[in-house]
C-alpha cells in the first residue's frame, strides 16, 4: 500500500472512530432535538478533527505529504464535517430512541461515504506542486 492510501485509510478510521465518541456526547448535550443534535455533532467534530488533522497527520505523514497545501486538508475536514451533519441527522431518524446505536450508526456511516468521498475527489495529495519560478528568472533545464 503506498504512503497515499495507508494516509487516506488512517484519515477514514481515525475520524470513524473519533466521530463515534462524538457523536455519542453530542447525543448527550441534545438528545432532544434531532437537528441540534447533528448540528452539535457536526461542530465538534470539525473543531476536533481539523486540530487532529493539522498537528497529528503532519507529524506522521510521510515527507512528500508534510508539503501538501492547507486548502487541501480544509476540503477534506470541510467534507468530513458536511457529512458528519447530515448522516447525524439520517442516523437519529434510523435509531433515535438509543443514543449508542445512534452514534453507532453515524460512525458506520460517516465511515463508508467519507472514504468514497475522498477517493472520489483524489484522496490525499500524493505530490506537492514545485514552487513557482519568479519572474524574469532563468529556467534551470532538468
Amino acid at each position: 500500500m503506498s504512503p497515499s492510501e495507508t494516509a487516506m485509510l488512517a484519515q477514514i478510521l481515525v475520524a470513524s472512530g473519533v466521530l463515534f465518541v462524538i457523536a455519542y456526547v453530542g447525543n448527550r448535550l441534545s438528545f432532544s432535538n434531532r437537528f441540534a443534535n447533528a448540528l452539535v455533532t457536526a461542530l465538534i467534530f470539525a473543531v476536533f478533527y481539523g486540530v487532529l488533522a493539522y498537528t497529528v497527520d503532519t507529524t506522521v505523514l510521510p515527507p512528500e505529504l508534510k508539503e501538501a497545501s492547507r486548502e487541501a486538508w480544509l476540503q477534506i475536514i470541510l467534507t468530513a464535517a458536511s457529512l458528519v451533519f447530515v448522516l447525524d441527522l439520517v442516523a437519529n431518524l434510523i435509531s433515535f430512541r438509543n443514543r449508542f446505536v445512534s452514534a453507532l450508526v453515524t460512525a458506520g456511516l460517516f465511515a463508508m461515504l467519507f472514504g468514497l468521498a475522498i477517493h472520489s475527489t483524489g484522496g490525499v495529495p500524493s505530490t506537492v506542486a514545485p514552487p513557482a519560478q519568479p519572474v524574469g528568472s532563468p529556467q534551470t533545464a532538468p
